[in-house]
This record gives C-alpha cells, sequence and structure tokens, in this order.
C-alpha cells in the first residue's frame, strides 16, 4: 500500500526536466545554468510543490511551482505574487530572502506556472521544540527571528515595488470574509473516490467569524508574510541567525498584528503544534516553568524587542483588545487552512504526506478560540460587576 500511493504521488508530481532546462536557457534569465538539469520533489511543506533543481555543474537552486488541478479558492496558490513580494524584498540591502531568477507563467513548460530562486544553504528548523538547538542558541535564534520580523513590518511597500500589493485598511474585516468564502467553498469539495462532501470545518465556525467582526483590531498596515515560523525560516548553518525566510505564498499588504501572534503562538497555553515536534505539551521548553533551563526567552522580551524596533507596542492597542481579537482571528485562520489542508488531501490535489496530521487540527483551533471568546466574555462580565 505505501509503495503504491508513493508511486501515485511520484506521476502526480514529476516534472518535465528536459522542457523545463531548456526553457530557463532560452529565457536568458539564468546564464550560467548547465544544462542537464534534474529536479527532486522537497516532501515536507503544505503550500505550493516545491523542488530542487539541480544543473549539469552541480549548482543548485529551487523551483516553486503551482499545484496541479484546479484551485478551490482563487487567491490560493498565486506563485506570481510570490515572485512579487521576494523581488520587491529583494532590492533591500540586506535583507535576508533569497534572490529570484525567473518567473513563467506558461503551463505548458512543467504543467503550471512556476519561478526559480536561489537555493540557501541552512539550518531549518521543523521541530517547533528546537531540540537541535542548545539553550544559547534557542535565545538567539529566537531574537534573530522576530527581529527579522520587525524589520519586515518596519519596510514601506510603495518603496520597493509592492504598491498595490494588498489593501492598508480593513484587514481584519475583509479577511474574515475572505476566510469565511474559503471555509464554505472548501465544505462543498468532494472526495476523490466516494463523492462526499467535506463539511463545514466546525459546527460553531460562524461563532467566531461573528466575534471578530465585532471587535476588529484598529488599522494598521505593513508587508505582512503570512506564515512566519520557524521552519519557514534558514538560521546560518552554524550560526543562530535568520539568513533567510521562505514560503511568501499567503504573504500580503496587511495587518502587523497577525503575523507578530503567529510568530509567538507556541508561547500559548492552548496552541496546538501543526510541525514536527519531539516533546508533548506538558514537556513543551515553552512552558512557563521550563524556559529558562530551556533557552526559551520569554515572550513579553520578544514582544519588547519588537516594539522596540517598530516604535511601537501593538499590546497596547484599543486597551489591549485589539491583542485579543489577533489571537482568536489566529485560531480561526489556522483552522480555515487546515481544512484547506482536508479539502486538497480529499480532492487528490495534496502535496504533502503530511496532510492527514491535519484532519485534527482544524476542530482544535476553533475549539481554542471558542475558549478564548468564552474567557474574555467573562472576564468582561466580572469588569461590569465591580
Amino acid at each position: 500500500m505505501g509503495s503504491h500511493q508513493d508511486t501515485e504521488a511520484r506521476s502526480r508530481h514529476d516534472l518535465d526536466d528536459e522542457a523545463l532546462g531548456s526553457h530557463l536557457l532560452s529565457s536568458q534569465e539564468m546564464p550560467s545554468l548547465k544544462l542537464p538539469v534534474t529536479t527532486s520533489k522537497i516532501g515536507y511543506g503544505q503550500s505550493n510543490p516545491t523542488y530542487y533543481l539541480d544543473d549539469a555543474a552541480g549548482v543548485r537552486y529551487i523551483l516553486r511551482k503551482k499545484p496541479v488541478g484546479k484551485a478551490i479558492s482563487p487567491v490560493a496558490h498565486q506563485v506570481d505574487r510570490e515572485f512579487r513580494v521576494l523581488k520587491g524584498l529583494g532590492s533591500v540591502e540586506g535583507f535576508p530572502v533569497p534572490r529570484v531568477f525567473t518567473l513563467c507563467n506558461d503551463s505548458s513548460i512543467i504543467g503550471t506556472p512556476f519561478y526559480v530562486m536561489e537555493f540557501v544553504k541552512g539550518r531549518i528548523i521543523t521541530d517547533t521544540d528546537m531540540e537541535e538547538l542548545s539553550p544559547d542558541e534557542k535565545r538567539q535564534a529566537w531574537f534573530s527571528a522576530i527581529e527579522t520580523l520587525a524589520w519586515l513590518h518596519s519596510l514601506d511597500p510603495d518603496k520597493i515595488g509592492l504598491e498595490g500589493y494588498g489593501k492598508k485598511t480593513g484587514f481584519y474585516a475583509r479577511h474574515c470574509a475572505t476566510w469565511s468564502r474559503i471555509e464554505l467553498q472548501q465544505a462543498a469539495v468532494k472526495h476523490v473516490k466516494t463523492g462526499k462532501p467535506l463539511g463545514r470545518a466546525h459546527k460553531r465556525y460562524d461563532e467566531v467569524v461573528r466575534y471578530v467582526r465585532e471587535n476588529v483590531p484598529s488599522d494598521r498596515h505593513a508587508i505582512v508574510h503570512g506564515d512566519f515560523k520557524f521552519d519557514n525560516l534558514v538560521l546560518h548553518p552554524t550560526e543562530p541567525r535568520v539568513i533567510a525566510i521562505l514560503d511568501w505564498e499567503l504573504s500580503t499588504i496587511g495587518h502587523p498584528l497577525m503575523d507578530l501572534v503567529f510568530c509567538i503562538s507556541p508561547f500559548f497555553s492552548d496552541y496546538t503544534k501543526s510541525g514536527k515536534s519531539s516533546l508533548s505539551l506538558q514537556d513543551s521548553p515553552y512552558k512557563l516553568e521550563h524556559r529558562a533551563r530551556s533557552g526559551i526567552p520569554e515572550p513579553d522580551e520578544l514582544l519588547a524587542r519588537y516594539a522596540e524596533i517598530v516604535g511601537f507596542d501593538m499590546r497596547q492597542d484599543n486597551r489591549g483588545k485589539d491583542w485579543d481579537t489577533a489571537i482568536i482571528f489566529h485560531y480561526l485562520r489556522g483552522a480555515t487552512i487546515a481544512h484547506g489542508i482536508q479539502a486538497r488531501s480529499i480532492s487528490g490535489q495534496s502535496s504533502s504526506s503530511f496532510s492527514h496530521l491535519y484532519f485534527s487540527k482544524t476542530r482544535q483551533a476553533i475549539e481554542a478560540a471558542l475558549r478564548r471568546i468564552q474567557s474574555l466574555k467573562d472576564r468582561q462580565t466580572a469588569e461590569s460587576k465591580l
């Protein structure tokens, strides 16, 4: 059974290396490329299929492409947007993103649009608990990550070719509508074999949407990554510092709170790990009693450093209410993304062997949001009685 699934995965994701190499050479955007080229799929990751691209001289590149098949949402898998944001950020001296070489929108070459970028050699920490790093390295890596995020949020998109990359106002209200629409589209997706629809992400999904809409944070805007976490960061091969940010599929102009909350979400007590993990939640280095020994910094230290760089502290916006709403939205968004992975899985479009792990994430994320909402309502009730 396992070998049959592997064969199916290879046939679904194999590329025509000869056609690819000919196109890249004729495009003249990669003049140092030596034919023939060979590609091999990178298995980890849940967004656009990603490949190593090696040329005859042994130079390695990365290729990212749109998945095969009709996208469930028209806003998903837009590799041209990834290319654009990487090109814009690449114009900022020293900013840690891979160099992009070429974008191809011609689906006849390898089946779907794609782009090619630099391969950045380093370490990607896929274990949420960062067990491969020493305590001191964990601390330095976390500060490097938060400082890099603050740098990103400090950039003016209009000055680096990202005019119109997203709207500067109404982020949370707009994205509630977007994710609600996407969730309904995903719910209607049918199993490729049984024809049974996937169904809603959670029976109380709309309740969470309604809360966020009624408590939207005050407007701010920045370039947001949309999935800022350690397994989308490349650390230096021997030093605990960020040298590249990967996976820009969800990037836009939006509210910086979204990225900031997502980045520090491992510190949340009701956090559920979406990536690989070597430890149980009870043994997590992010638990208050384990942080000093593990080297994990206090979240307040990280947030203070972020605020120092960007020049404001979003935890204080609207007396802290914006921060609470942003956390609830974080769970809503995560649930919808996990629901989408389920939809791609049952429709045969999934690009990762980790798809089955996401079936429980949808329910867990919505229930975490509901607990937060109830806690806030209880607190408001108690305050009103004072």
